[in-house]
C-alpha cells in the first residue's frame, strides 16, 4: 500500500492511481465491521528511514485519519473514521 502512495507515476497532479490507497483501506475498515471488530484498523508503518516513515505516518493521518499509537510505528483507524473512509471510498 505504502508503493501505491510513493509511487512516483502517483504524485503531483495527474495521479496514475489515485484512490487506490484509500479504496483499500476502507475497504479493511469495512471487513473490521464485518469481522466484528467495531471497525477498529491497526497497521505498522515501515519504512526505510525514520524520516519515510514520519512522512507516511502524516500522511496516514491527513488523508485517512489514522492516529499515531504512543511512539511507535503502529497507527490506528478508529470507527468513527472508519465509517467516514467506507462513505467516501466504497459508495
Amino acid at each position: 500500500m505504502a508503493f501505491v502512495e510513493v509511487a512516483p507515476h502517483n504524485r503531483g497532479e495527474k495521479k496514475k492511481y489515485y484512490r487506490v490507497a484509500g479504496c483499500l483501506i476502507a475497504f479493511a475498515c469495512r471487513q473490521s465491521f464485518i469481522k466484528g471488530k467495531e471497525g477498529y484498523l491497526a497497521f505498522d508503518v515501515l519504512e526505510e528511514s525514520e524520516e519515510d516513515e514520519r512522512k507516511l505516518m502524516n500522511l496516514y493521518s491527513q488523508k485517512y485519519g489514522a492516529v499515531r499509537l504512543d511512539h511507535t510505528t503502529t497507527m490506528i483507524i478508529l470507527p468513527e473514521g472508519s465509517e467516514k473512509l467506507i462513505h467516501e471510498f466504497l459508495r
